[in-house]
């Protein structure tokens, strides 16, 4: 029996390191646009919604023709999707952030995959790191996993530290989430855990609580945006594909 998927795409407007970030110009689209369209366009996924707390994105949203919801205040864009989807009707819930406007149909088929394990309750993507600035940049979450590929942390470290140089393949995390019905409202019915306000990063509140992240080591690259100077890179790459 196949399951229905829907996108829940979280974009909020007040950034601390780049406020608006969502409607920034990229090739003429604001980035949320980017995101949204390539969701939308997936035969794997039934409905797609921007979930935003924002009018300036609902607005932004809803005239070049998408569907967008309104939430309250959230503490992290997972729970913000809950927010979103408590009402619609799903089987697996992906969560792709509004910053992603690389984000391809083969990265999120990925993702998908890891749920023909029945036993799968959350997953996520991971790619090798292949150079020294990614490895030492805090802007870039790196995880370790075991034996089954679930994740053991997730750190803005260094992880793990190669004491005795051993010969260690390090991962990046491409920070989009799927997640059953059940297990998404039960995660966000627990508070933020130390490790996660510690480190920045929601998904440790999973693995503190005991339950497993699956992850999907993928070669595709996403290029996330943090900052403005991001866009430009990002319009680069754009352009390079369509040459």
């Amino acid at each position: 029996m196949s399951l229905k998927t829907i996108g829940i795409i979280p974009a909020r407007y007040g950034s601390s390191r780049f406020p608006g970030k969502p409607l920034a110009n990229i090739c003429g689209k604001p980035m949320i646009w980017w995101v949204y369209n390539t969701l939308s366009q997936m035969r794997e996924i039934s409905e797609t919604r921007v979930a935003t707390d924002d009018e300036r994105i609902f607005r932004c949203v809803s005239e070049f023709g998408g569907k967008a919801i309104m939430t309250g205040e959230c503490a992290s864009g997972t729970d913000r999707v809950a927010e979103a989807c408590r009402d619609l009707d799903f089987d697996i819930v992906l969560n792709i952030q509004g910053d992603e406007p690389m984000v391809r149909p083969e990265l999120i088929r990925k993702l998908l995959s890891a749920f023909d394990d029945e036993y799968v309750k959350m997953a996520t993507l991971r790619r090798k790191i292949d150079n020294e600035m990614e490895l030492r940049d805090p802007n870039i979450a790196k995880l370790i996993i075991n034996n089954k590929e679930d994740a053991i942390y997730f750190s803005r470290s260094e992880i793990p530290y190669n004491r005795e140089n051993a010969d260690i393949i390090y991962y990046k995390h491409i920070g989009i989430y799927g997640y059953t019905r059940n297990f998404l409202f039960e995660f966000v019915s627990w508070p933020q855990s130390s490790l996660e306000k510690a480190e920045c990063l929601e998904q440790l509140r999973v693995i503190e609580n005991g339950y497993a992240i699956r992850t999907v080591e993928t070669q595709f690259q996403s290029i996330g945006v943090d900052l403005p100077e991001h866009i430009k890179a990002v319009e680069k790459e754009m352009e390079s594909m369509i040459k």
